[in-house]
């Protein structure tokens, strides 16, 4: 042992009776959910989502599979594979919202775009095989 290894492990309140003790109490109230637990998300939500699920797994036809059991699922059973294919589609419906609020269709669209417009660089712009200044 080292010389600055002087500690030792004593009952509380052994030691020094003044010492407070804790105590843990459990929480009564019951902690808020992330969604509305009544809210189910739509068909195509549930569709898409359990299909990009598929594709990434799988490919193509596992997509179209895992995209139509999924909606089975979530409409006609209820359990863990119910409550696993509405999941997914809260994911894939906050990802569109979110998709929408950022315009990330005009974004890609306009980096696309870019790719195929001159731009206003020395490297760009050349005349006979010489760089403009």
């Amino acid at each position: 042992m080292a010389a600055k290894d002087n500690y030792s492990f004593e009952p509380v309140g052994a030691v020094d009776p003044s010492t407070p003790v804790v105590e843990a109490i459990p929480s009564t109230s019951t902690p808020n959910s992330y969604y509305n637990e009544d809210e189910r998300p739509s068909d195509t939500a549930i569709m898409v989502g359990c299909g990009l699920l598929g594709w990434v797994v799988a490919g193509p036809f596992l997509a179209i599979v895992t995209a139509l059991g999924g909606k089975y699922a979530a409409d006609r059973y209820e359990g863990p594979l119910a409550e696993s294919s509405k999941a997914v589609g809260r994911i894939a419906a906050t990802a569109g919202k979110k998709a929408k609020e950022e315009n990330v269709l005009g974004k890609f669209k306009d980096t696309i775009g870019s790719l195929f417009r001159k731009k206003d660089c020395p490297h760009c712009n050349t005349k006979k095989g010489t760089a403009s200044k």
